[in-house]
């Protein structure tokens, strides 16, 4: 992993998940979705523009690559900055939905699993609300189409 950066606006909850499991600068294991994202979009910086860090953007660390050497590609434009971060929320999702998908069995009410799952993940308690809404909406989301995904029995495999 190189020690060149790129810069990203991402939600205040999102930040704290990513530097809670990857720490600061952010650095991606090395197989990972994003890490594949950011190599992709990566371009020559350009000369006119560096590479400056805004109030409330992180720093996620760019790997290296042998078609893409970091010294000369590391610069992410205004729209590849916007992909690495749906990426980003996506495994947020999974996480999130993996890890809270199947609460109701254990008569649990969803704020305090919600609750705990931001303790357990680096994640003030101050958007305990928001983490809960973005958990119902997608649960509500394949409701509405008719699937169910919660789970109705105990997992006996564990």
């Amino acid at each position: 992993m190189s020690n060149f950066v790129v810069y990203l606006k991402l939600k205040p909850f999102i930040v704290q998940w990513l530097t809670f499991h990857y720490g600061t600068p952010v650095r991606f294991p090395d197989q990972s979705a994003e890490n594949a994202c950011i190599r992709r979009f990566l371009t020559r910086q350009p000369t006119s523009m560096p590479a400056v860090c805004q109030p409330g953007e992180i720093a996620i660390c760019i790997p290296d690559s042998k078609q893409k050497p970091v010294v000369t590609y590391n610069h992410l434009g205004s729209h590849a900055r916007a992909a690495v971060a749906d990426c980003i929320e996506d495994t947020f999702r999974l996480q999130l939905w993996h890890d809270l998908n199947g609460f109701e069995t254990l008569h649990c009410p969803l704020l305090k699993a919600v609750r705990a799952w931001c303790q357990n993940n680096g994640i003030s308690i101050d958007y305990e609300d928001t983490v809960k809404m973005r958990f119902q909406r997608m649960r509500n989301a394949y409701l509405k189409s008719g699937i169910d995904l919660r789970r109705s029995s105990r997992d006996h495999s564990k």
